[in-house]
């Protein structure tokens, strides 16, 4: 694809790159919710008085946007942490290295066994002690209700006594810390009522008041917070997912801040001293998956020239204005195990004509195309935009593309219906490889929705289950790279950065490479 059309297309439409999760759009339906149970607790949480602050911040459907605030349903609990409402046990650092949080110590005793010592005075937001029994029967229900918990943490039991939290694991596992990071692992009182639509008592700097299902949550700060009684009393989160409307909003003051700023709007807020725009790379990538159980996709060579029609570094270089990276392997450069270096590459550049070759010895050609379906975000530009440029140039060699949208991927992807998924994942937001592994890679991932399966990767994926030694970690993935890279059921396009952008009325903001914390106790605002 050429760099002028792409121009044309960014003029076109503002572009909206990121999203927060995997799979996760939430019910399209929106429902607004009264408080119930949580409200109490809340209202003992909340100061009162005047000259209160508040802080209005602006997010599209990926990164703000939840179906309930259960921590424990499907992908929530991921947005639950970026709202500042669950903490985890453990939580990462700028360099994605788990640091301990909830947590005094931790001590390794054997292979399997992980004994946490919980610390003391940390209370829920209803006042519930956190102790390790509170942890024990959180963990219960997460992994009841959240089919990703067992792929993600395998626990074989769990024994609590007082604050001392023992984990037991079915085999030697190097990554639990970087597991426990996962907000699916979010701490709440599991003993005490869950508000069907607004969650449980957690532990974090605040609390939900009133939620809109994918549309709004508000939020009051949490006086009696742990870590110290956060500086803005209320915390209002919009979910925006016309650009236009998003930036302008910012613009005009109607609100403080963008959370996961799409990189074409940038130049908007650059030039200005009005605005501070906070970056830090992460791990998200775009990228296509194959479905393999249509019949034409089972062609490795059709997949591969589907990957070479895309325009990776036009895509990269103009659609996200440089905040972004072109992918060809699978992990980003800033990760050990990333990159392409060492890695055989059979597409390793834009090339239609090499694409057509394949495409033609498969039988078809324009005039007796190959049709294909594929399916993405309604509300992701980016990924829209890459998908509508990517139709002609398949057409030109023989692949008649669909393309059709939706506010909820996940039913469609479970049923299999569909040919080619356009999606977004952050593809090691723990610092750990393993995360897609098990999602995508392996044979029974949760979110191996293309049904992709090669006993080579899955011994890999084996392998790293056990393997402490980190050199000896990062050889393994670089080798199952290369069996993906040569299997091709995915086709990976650009990693990118994450970006906030604040006035800077708004002060504290930490932008952490893992997504998952934006709301804390160390925001503050101008009155």
């Amino acid at each position: 694809m050429k760099k002028k059309l792409l121009t044309i297309a960014v003029t076109a439409a503002m572009v909206l790159s990121l999203v927060a999760c995997g799979s996760n759009g939430g019910n399209s339906e929106t429902k607004a919710v009264e408080t119930s149970a949580s409200e109490t607790a809340a209202e003992s949480a909340v100061s009162e008085g005047d000259g209160e602050k508040t802080l209005k911040a602006g997010a599209t459907t990926g990164f703000f946007g939840a179906e309930s605030l259960d921590p424990a349903n499907n992908w929530d609990g991921w947005i639950m942490s970026i709202y500042g409402i669950s903490e985890n046990l453990f939580r990462l650092d700028d360099n994605l290295a788990p640091q301990p949080w909830l947590v005094d110590s931790y001590e390794n005793t054997d292979d399997t066994t992980w004994v946490f010592t919980l610390k003391d005075g940390i209370t829920f937001s209803n006042g519930n002690a956190v102790t390790a029994e509170a942890v024990k029967k959180c963990f219960e229900r997460t992994y009841n209700n959240n089919t990703r918990a067992a792929s993600t943490l395998k626990i074989d039991s769990m024994e609590a006594d007082g604050q001392i939290l023992t984990i037991h694991t079915p085999e030697a596992n190097p990554t639990i810390l970087n597991d426990l990071c996962d907000p699916m692992f979010g701490v709440y009182d599991a003993e005490s009522e869950i508000d069907p639509e607004l969650g449980a008592s957690c532990t974090g700097p605040y609390v939900a008041t009133a939620f809109t299902a994918m549309t709004e949550v508000k939020m009051d700060k949490n006086s009696n917070y742990w870590g110290g009684e956060p500086a803005i009393d209320h915390i209002e989160l919009k979910i925006m997912d016309d650009v236009d409307a998003l930036n302008m909003a910012l613009q005009n003051g109607e609100i403080d801040m963008i959370a996961q700023l799409p990189a074409a709007s940038a130049s908007l807020f650059s030039d200005t001293d009005t605005y501070t725009i906070g970056a830090a790379t992460s791990t998200r990538s775009q990228f296509l998956q194959f479905n393999l159980e249509s019949e034409a996709l089972k062609d490795v060579n059709i997949r591969k020239a589907i990957s070479m029609c895309i325009d990776r570094e036009g895509y990269a270089d103009v659609v996200f204005a440089g905040y972004a990276k072109p992918s060809y392997g699978i992990y980003p450069d800033t990760l050990s195990y990333g990159g392409t270096d060492g890695i055989n590459l059979s597409v390793d550049k834009y090339d239609t004509e090499a694409a057509k070759a394949l495409v033609e010895a498969a039988g078809y050609t324009p005039e007796k195309p190959l049709e294909l379906k594929l399916v993405t975000y309604s509300y992701n530009t980016g990924l829209l935009q890459m998908t509508d440029m990517l139709q002609p140039e398949l057409e030109a060699i023989g692949i008649k593309l669909s393309i059709e949208t939706y506010d909820v991927l996940d039913d469609v992807l479970q049923d299999g219906n569909f040919d080619i998924a356009a999606l977004s994942y952050a593809l090691a937001p723990t610092g750990n490889a393993q995360y897609l592994i098990n999602m995508l890679f392996v044979s029974d991932g949760t979110d191996n929705y293309g049904h992709y399966s090669n006993s080579d990767v899955d011994a890999d994926a084996q392998k790293l289950e056990t393997t402490f030694d980190t050199s000896e970690r990062d050889a393994i993935v670089k080798d199952l790279t290369q069996k993906v890279v040569d299997d091709c059921p995915d086709a990976f396009i650009a990693s990118q950065q994450l970006l906030i952008v604040y006035n800077n009325k708004v002060t504290g903001v930490d932008v952490n490479p893992s997504e998952y914390y934006l709301i804390t106790n160390t925001l503050d605002i101008a009155e």
